[in-house]
């Protein structure tokens, strides 16, 4: 693990295990950055179903090709449940439509260092990219919106100007 961490060139260098921030209220982490997402969640239709968080999750399913751009709305939703199960199923893990740690660490498997930055992609579908940022304090953050704006992954809060 190491190595592989040495070898892509992150910026947090720690081996500290990232730890749980559903009750930080953010996506967040500590140490490097590859462990961040595995102990996040769980956003469904029924939980958390409405933050910047579920905006997130829906921009990996669009650059997926699961859901359209239109479905980037903050809500967890029937269209966000289905592409949810489908994007599960195809990957082998548990087809509920709930996105907890296992599949937010399937998620980050696909995330990709840029450059040495503090920001990263999600290498999704063919050319389909979805981006974040990791402030030093070790929360995460997503541009979103006609201005590419930068808003904090909350749990508790839905005002990136994707949400409606």
């Amino acid at each position: 693990m190491a190595m592989v961490v040495a070898t892509i060139g992150t910026v947090a260098i720690s081996v500290a295990p990232a730890s749980a921030s559903v009750s930080q209220g953010y996506v967040a982490g500590s140490g490097t950055w590859t462990d961040d997402w595995g102990d996040e969640g769980p956003i469904s239709a029924s939980t958390r179903s409405y933050s910047n968080v579920v905006a997130m999750w829906q921009t990996i399913l669009k650059a997926e090709g699961y859901l359209a751009a239109s479905g980037v709305d903050c809500r967890f939703g029937p269209a966000t449940t289905a592409a949810t199960k489908r994007w599960q199923r195809d990957r082998g893990l548990v087809s509920d439509g709930v996105v907890g740690p296992k599949t937010f660490a399937k998620a980050a498997t696909r995330l990709r260092l840029y450059e040495g930055e503090r920001w990263f992609y999600y290498d999704g579908l063919g050319t389909n990219f979805a981006y974040f940022g990791r402030r030093a304090d070790g929360r995460w953050d997503i541009p979103a919106g006609p201005d590419l704006e930068w808003g904090m992954l909350s749990y508790t809060s839905a005002n990136l100007s994707v949400c409606s």
